[in-house]
């Protein structure tokens, strides 16, 4: 720990849970995509069937993450949907609400993506649409080693310079399913 922050964040005993999205998640998948605009990479919506497919597909990881501490649960609180190509992962959206933003976990959704990704032999290259209220985002990728590798129209490309991962933070418990 380094300081009164962390401190405080440690007690609060949270457990970051981060799973494959299941059909009783796609609501909530759906209802974050909409909602979420400032910690979104790309501020695309998916419709539940869309979601879905995402999920039953082999070529794609969508994965949903949930926080809880000592005062109770958040419930769904994170998103990534995530294109496996043998080669190449393409990250093609991020999100974590914004109600959870004081708590320090960021990151920890963004960390494991890199970490399958570099466990499965393959670069990763996430999409960003830049706008006025996603900077947090850029600067969250930029912080996690990825630099700018191309354009897709409104679509920055972002790849990971394959910079070590950072392990979790110390002041919680990361449940991986």
């Amino acid at each position: 720990f380094s300081g009164p922050k962390e401190e405080f964040l440690a007690s609060l005993g949270m457990r970051f849970t981060i799973s494959p999205a299941g059909e009783d998640d796609l609501q909530r998948a759906e209802e974050l995509t909409v909602r979420t605009n400032q910690l979104n990479t790309t501020g695309r919506t998916y419709s539940y069937d869309e979601l879905r497919s995402y999920a039953e597909s082999e070529a794609h990881l969508l994965l949903v993450a949930e926080l809880e501490d000592k005062h109770g649960t958040y419930g769904k609180i994170g998103l990534a949907l995530v294109e496996t190509g043998a080669e190449v992962w393409t990250l093609k959206l991020l999100l974590m609400s914004c109600r959870v933003m004081a708590r320090g976990v960021g990151t920890v959704m963004l960390n494991h993506v890199m970490h399958r990704a570099r466990a499965a032999g393959a670069r990763l290259v996430a999409e960003l649409v830049p706008n006025d209220r996603n900077r947090m985002m850029l600067i969250t990728l930029r912080l996690g080693g990825f630099r700018e590798c191309g354009r897709d129209g409104e679509t920055l490309l972002l790849e990971s310079t394959g910079a070590e991962v950072p392990p979790p933070p110390d002041y919680l418990e990361l449940v991986i399913h």
